[in-house]
């Protein structure tokens, strides 16, 4: 379920009336001031004017991407400012005359983007969230290895002469949509107090460190508990190619100079795939959730449920219905709860702002997509052309101008309220009361 922000603005355009599309029948002026298509000649001379800054678009050929304000034209010749360079036969491309596409703001791209979060809660991005463990002293969901800002690392952790990559083939997954896959050389990730603050607390307690790992080679895959003055260590995966859980314990020092939970792979021509770390100990009340990209972050529902520690069980790793748990969201990001358990999965359940993203990062770019299909995109589509037309009724203009733009404005309005009661998105069931 995604859309383009291209085909966010091309639908957009085609809504206000405002989109002409074609391609050229002849090359144009080798300078590139001109386009030339007999399609144009059925237009008449003042359907280009410079009293209000209308733009082409170039979407094919060398030169795509370029947007020239609109001089005049002429029969079958558009003259513009001049593009890149010359325009040839065959190349597609649009005149936007309301509103640019991107060129000068107010832009149809800034006004989408703009919309996809001012359009929230009628469209809101879904989150269902399982990564996070009550009790688990390892930061977030990282445990998880579901986030990798860089490819070589995952977020939080410190990789040591091992080659670490992001694995999201589900033969080799236990929990979530990806592990972390080891290879090439010896060598370990680690998460440590320079990477969570959160575990200097540890020291002088008694620690589980405990996950799922694969391993195809014996003697290869074990996880490390390291306080600068101790050294606890697992047994070894078998190396049979498959799952097993590893699990250490041990007590940090008083003396600790670090507090580090270490995944090792001690040999290079060996493969290790890890997945579903936790590291318990004392009770923690609380569990990071400010990288959840909730609204105002806060969830609607926070559930817990008992985890199976044996993942060769037949039996599923969790239940339903799973039980829901009440608590409070601080400033820092952390979800607080009294509730005493330990080592218990938790799915998050919200909402969240739409963007348009490329790679999984925020992006103006014209292939970044949004999360939405038809008819949601219509709320979106109209927000953004609300947006646009409030723009115009500034005192900037002419009189006449913003007696136009306000009609058209009062038309927009009137039709996001319609869309929205129509076509609006159902938010999820709400089981945590913030109080006012």
């Amino acid at each position: 379920m995604a859309t383009t922000l291209a085909n966010c603005m091309i639908e957009m355009s085609r809504q206000m009336g405002d989109l002409w599309s074609s391609s050229a029948t002849s090359s144009g002026a080798a300078g590139g001031t001109t386009i030339v298509d007999t399609a144009l000649s059925a237009k008449a001379t003042d359907w280009i004017h410079t009293e209000r800054e209308m733009y082409t678009r170039i979407t094919s050929g060398t030169y795509v991407g370029n947007e020239r304000y609109c001089q005049s034209l002429s029969g079958s010749t558009l003259t513009t400012l001049a593009h890149g360079g010359q325009i040839l036969s065959a190349v597609t491309y649009e005149i936007h005359r309301l509103f640019s596409a991107s060129a000068i703001e107010p832009s149809k791209r800034s006004a989408l983007i703009y919309a996809a979060r001012k359009a929230y809660p009628h469209i809101f991005k879904e989150i269902r969230d399982e990564t996070r463990t009550w009790g688990n002293w390892l930061y977030g969901g990282s445990g998880d290895f579901e986030t990798w800002t860089v490819s070589t690392v995952p977020d939080t952790w410190t990789r040591t002469s091992v080659t670490a990559a992001q694995n999201t083939n589900m033969l080799y997954v236990t929990r979530g949509t990806s592990s972390c896959k080891l290879s090439t050389a010896a060598g370990n990730i680690l998460q440590g107090i320079s990477n969570n603050a959160n575990l200097s607390s540890l020291v002088g307690k008694y620690v589980t460190f405990k996950g799922d790992a694969w391993c195809d080679t014996a003697s290869c895959a074990r996880l490390r508990i390291y306080d600068g003055v101790n050294t606890y260590n697992s047994d070894y995966h078998s190396g049979d190619d498959g799952f097993e859980e590893l699990t250490v314990s041990g007590t940090v020092s008083e003396n600790a100079s670090e507090v580090s939970f270490m995944i090792l792979h001690d040999v290079a021509a060996g493969v290790t795939y890890a997945d579903n770390m936790r590291v318990v100990g004392p009770n923690i009340d609380r569990v990071y959730i400010g990288d959840l990209t909730l609204a105002r972050n806060r969830p609607h529902g926070v559930y817990m449920t008992a985890e199976s520690s044996n993942i060769n069980s037949n039996e599923p790793a969790w239940y339903e219905p799973w039980q829901q748990i009440q608590g409070d969201i601080g400033s820092d990001g952390y979800f607080y709860s009294h509730h005493g358990a330990t080592d218990y999965r938790l799915r998050i359940i919200g909402m969240g702002y739409l963007d348009f993203l490329l790679a999984g990062v925020s992006s103006t770019d014209w292939a970044a997509t949004i999360a939405l299909n038809s008819p949601q995109t219509d709320i979106l589509i109209a927000e953004a052309i609300v947006y646009l037309y409030q723009t115009k009724i500034m005192p900037t203009g002419s009189a006449g101008d913003t007696k136009l733009y306000a009609q058209a404005l009062s038309f927009w309005k009137d039709e996001l309220t319609e869309r929205k009661r129509k076509f609006a998105m159902v938010a999820p069931a709400k089981s945590i009361d913030y109080g006012i």
